[in-house]
């Protein structure tokens, strides 16, 4: 049977799942939407029920599973109303804008007994997942570096307007768990320790949105991470470029393009993603091929039940980014290495 899911908020990634449910998950179906001013044309164009607000929508017995597709800063008390009224939780990223809040995110669902999973789509996209198998298959032998770019023109457009309000956590954090959290993914490894300067050239501190950090990871890989979305024109590539180092070989892969295998031989194309507008077509199935993966996985899972859950689907991945873009804010204005696990400031 079809899990019913109720949708928090009604901006572009809320437009996202919607037509995910439509369209791509087979085990999932909209039930109805609260939140946001977009909320009633969302609603209407999905012909779904609109809840007056999160309290409506949560007291619904048709809803087992709720997306929360809000702002940043909303996440904590959404997760813990959610949680309340037992329904499972899926978490568009960042899981929380800091690393307390995630804690107590995950005890609230862990007390309500119930599954909480934070979107990290990098995982579900073509590219990445070629890039992956490649590494699985010893094509460049053991990983010893990773570089990855990140590299664009500009923030979120001003549809996005709430991203760059004071206590949402700016770029840095919104790319930045992206990024960590497929480090972690291709290095099989948790972070160790982290060296990072972030500022923002434009002068605005709360959106940040330039930064490099070094990292260490406990298996021995070292990365380099470059975020900046001040690029002079033309930028260079994408928001999602890896380069990953073998002792014997190379992967370049482009989280929206091409994969390259680099050997003795020379370098080889395995996998061009098709191209789409990543912020202008919103319902490409290319783009909302890995959105649905991660959505009908996680549908899958609430049918499943509580008792067969993994650590990702109670907060822990979703944590984890948050850990490292924190742990690299504190280097940064301390100007000094932050080792990982991070302790209470």
């Amino acid at each position: 049977m079809s899990v019913g899911f109720g949708l928090l908020g009604s901006g572009f990634m809320a437009h996202t799942y919607a037509q995910c449910l439509r369209e791509h998950v087979e085990d999932g179906h909209l039930v109805a939407v609260a939140c946001g001013t977009r909320a009633p044309g969302l609603a209407d164009e999905y012909g779904v029920p609109l809840a007056p607000g999160a309290e409506a929508l949560l007291a619904r017995d048709d809803i087992e599973a709720v997306i929360i597709a809000t702002p940043h800063s909303t996440h904590l008390p959404l997760t813990r109303a959610a949680a309340g009224a037992g329904k499972h939780v899926y978490i568009e990223k960042p899981m929380a804008v800091t690393l307390a809040e995630c804690d107590a995110m995950v005890a609230a669902c862990r007390e309500a007994s119930v599954l909480l999973n934070v979107n990290n789509v990098t995982r579900h996209r073509a590219s990445p997942q070629t890039a992956r198998r490649l590494l699985d298959e010893g094509r460049i032998g053991e990983l010893r570096m990773i570089r990855v770019l990140s590299s664009v023109i500009t923030y979120l457009t001003d549809d996005h307007g709430w991203a760059h309000k004071p206590g949402e956590g700016g770029a840095w954090l919104d790319m930045g768990v992206h990024q960590f959290d497929a480090l972690r993914w291709f290095t099989g490894s948790e972070g160790e320790v982290v060296f990072a300067k972030i500022r923002d050239f434009g002068g605005d501190v709360h959106q940040r949105r330039s930064g490099m950090a070094q990292l260490v990871m406990r298996n021995g890989v070292m990365a380099q991470v470059l975020i900046s979305f001040e690029m002079p024109s033309p930028g260079l590539g994408s928001q999602s470029q890896w380069t990953l180092i073998g002792s014997e070989g190379i992967i370049e892969s482009d989280s929206y393009g091409k994969v390259r295998l680099g050997r003795e031989d020379g370098w080889q194309e395995v996998f061009e993603m098709p191209r789409f507008g990543l912020n202008d077509d919103v319902y490409s199935p290319i783009r909302l091929e890995a959105f649905a993966a991660q959505t009908q996985a996680f549908a899958l899972a609430v049918r499943a039940g509580i008792d067969s859950a993994t650590p990702a689907l109670q907060g822990a991945d979703g944590r984890a980014a948050v850990e490292i873009v924190e742990a690299a804010a504190r280097s940064s204005e301390s100007g000094e290495a932050v080792r990982l696990p991070l302790q209470a400031p």
